[in-house]
């Protein structure tokens, strides 16, 4: 027992690390393919789907199979999935970021975002010829924009694997454990397993630090940074070690036996017991399984309609739905909102997830268990703590809506080219009189943050005329549109990237304080409801239990909350980017307001 106990709590750490990491590169492969936050929502939920497709028939033919066997090749399962994911990277090109064209000035070495001697002659041809030359540039591979299907595949794979893990290892434990150890054993397992999201977190904040093709392209040529929403990180990294993790947690799990004599019984008729068992295993005939399969066949509908008679179990079903909804959606795109709201890079927000929020979360359900086991709870009490701890970070939550942070300034999106009258046709109220003569490629997207204060698309739309360095530290001079802010000369300059804004960079230390709370808060009902019901159905019924609840919480929960979570917020964006062979990319800048 001890043996499958390290086991299964290896497998189960395999497979939060893997799902962890995955999840965490969300919104690197949602820049790397150029897809929208609902593509991504979907890849997301294919691991719900391959889970669904054989969670119910594993765990109600657990006691009938060959657990520890199931097991292994489940994990073995994941990492093929996990090493089909990474395909892509080596199908595809390089990735090429967005930038606007410049005009080099030879003996400066200046460059000219604003070129107004071509587009005086000839606007319409200037605006229209670059993109058909990039468009022949970057369109040989048409066939890249679906290449995340191998992620999807890749993360249907590791679904079907991480199906029996779970409800067979929880029963077996529970089956050969004495009964006041096993909710102890569980949350054991299930809280050692947690530190495998933390990892996966660490390992997905380093591998989103690097550049996507690190060692093929010369870093320093690049001039974006990690901040930048145009940045992406090594994303296929981390997978090919979640592949080899998974891979090593199965090993083990082919030299356990059917079965174990019940902890701490008499000796005697543990020796009784074992051989007749074991035998049965060993000698039954070929034909046998398919007799108990129609057996268990027969069984199925009576087991369910004897689970759904059950009415505290049916609440707990009810409630799961609502949780996982709540934390899937929360989960996917939290990385995306600290970016977005709090100027944080997506490393650095995985980062703090990974360090500060699931270790909060395993003390939480740690210490659930053990107030269990030390007040030997009755199902009554843990019914109660549970409830005052979801009303408890229910209060919690409502204070998000102080958190506040004032939307990026992007001119002519969020912001007026202040002072100047816009020009009048709607589509382009990017244009003002200031950069109306530099022929600006509308769907553009390599900000600059102008001496105002204000971000503007390119330094194109900023009016820049001249600058001085190069790579990372280049900035840009004579912009005619941050000149005619009334704030003196001098400050007419503008650097690469977003403008920082101050406010949000404050109100983070206290989202960051509330989201803990919360989390802890909820992590300490996790384990008594959680418990509840395993006490509210007969014991014959209880892996049954286990898929029955698992299932009903990915398909109600898991499953959809990442698309329509990803579609909402796909709503509030405001700047698309543009793919290099044109159509709409992933999202740059979004309302933050109405995101949050």
């Amino acid at each position: 027992l001890q043996i499958f106990l390290g086991a299964l709590a290896f497998s189960f750490f395999a497979k939060g690390f893997s799902g962890s990491y995955v999840k965490s590169m969300s919104s690197q492969i949602e820049r790397r393919f150029e897809i929208s936050s609902s593509i991504v929502g979907i890849i997301d939920g294919s691991f719900e789907i391959g889970n669904l497709m054989v969670m119910v028939l594993v765990s109600y033919l657990g006691p009938r199979v060959h657990r520890p066997k199931v097991i292994a090749v489940g994990c073995l399962i994941m990492s093929l999935g996990a090493f089909l994911s990474v395909m892509p990277q080596f199908l595809m090109g390089r990735y090429n970021y967005e930038r606007i064209t410049v005009t080099v000035d030879n003996s400066s070495m200046s460059v000219s975002a604003c070129s107004p001697a071509s587009s005086v002659g000839h606007p319409v041809t200037a605006a229209t010829e670059i993109p058909s030359a990039m468009k022949n540039l970057g369109c040989k591979k048409t066939t890249d924009s679906y290449l995340w299907l191998f992620v999807l595949m890749g993360n249907l794979l590791r679904g079907i694997g991480e199906a029996p893990v779970m409800p067979l290892g929880v029963s077996y434990i529970d089956d050969f454990s004495k009964e006041e150890n096993s909710a102890f054993y569980i949350g054991l397992v299930r809280s050692s397993g947690m530190f495998g999201p933390t990892l996966g977190f660490l390992l997905g904040s380093f591998c989103a630090s690097l550049w996507v093709d690190i060692g093929v392209v010369d870093i320093d040529a690049i001039s974006i940074n990690p901040k930048d929403t145009r940045w992406v990180g090594a994303w296929w990294l981390g997978l090919l070690i979640c592949g080899a993790v998974n891979f090593i947690a199965s090993l083990p799990f082919w030299f356990l036996p059917h079965s174990l004599p019940k902890e701490g019984e008499n000796e005697k008729l543990k020796i009784s017991l074992s051989p007749v068992r074991g035998d049965h295993c060993k000698t039954a005939p070929a034909v046998q399984p398919q007799l108990k399969f129609s057996e268990a066949v027969k069984d199925f509908l009576p087991a369910l309609k004897k689970l759904f008679g059950n009415p505290v179990f049916l609440v707990y079903i009810f409630l799961t739905i609502l949780q996982y909804n709540s934390l899937v959606g929360m989960i996917t795109y939290e990385t995306k909102f600290m970016e977005q709201q709090f100027n944080v890079s997506v490393a650095r927000a995985i980062f703090l997830i990974g360090v500060i929020l699931l270790p909060i979360t395993i003390l939480g359900m740690f210490l659930g268990g053990f107030l269990i086991k030390k007040f030997k709870l009755h199902i009554t009490e843990m019914a109660k703590f549970a409830c005052i701890t979801f009303i408890a970070a229910y209060l919690l939550n409502l204070l998000y809506f102080t958190c506040s942070c004032e939307v990026l300034r992007v001119a002519g999106l969020t912001a007026p080219y202040s002072g100047l009258k816009h020009l009048s046709s709607p589509k382009n109220n990017f244009m003002a009189s200031c950069n109306a003569d530099c022929g600006c490629m509308l769907d553009q997207w390599d900000p600059v943050c102008g001496g105002n204060g204000i971000t503007y698309m390119t330094a194109c739309f900023a009016g820049c005329k001249s600058s001085i360095g190069t790579g990372k530290s280049l900035v840009f001079r004579n912009c005619s549109c941050v000149e005619g802010q009334g704030h003196g000369l001098g400050n007419s300059s503008a650097v690469l990237g977003q403008c920082q804004r101050e406010s949000c960079t404050k109100a983070f230390p206290y989202f960051l304080a509330l989201q803990t709370a919360c989390a802890f808060i909820l992590a300490l009902g996790g384990t008594p409801t959680y418990m509840i019901m395993f006490r509210s159905v007969s014991p014959d019924l209880k892996s049954f239990a286990v898929g029955i609840e698992t299932l009903g919480g990915r398909v109600l929960g898991g499953l959809p909350a990442p698309i329509y979570f990803g579609a909402l917020i796909d709503e509030t964006c405001l700047k698309w980017g543009t793919k290099t062979c044109g159509g709409s990319g992933s999202c740059r800048v979004y309302d933050t307001k109405a995101f949050r």
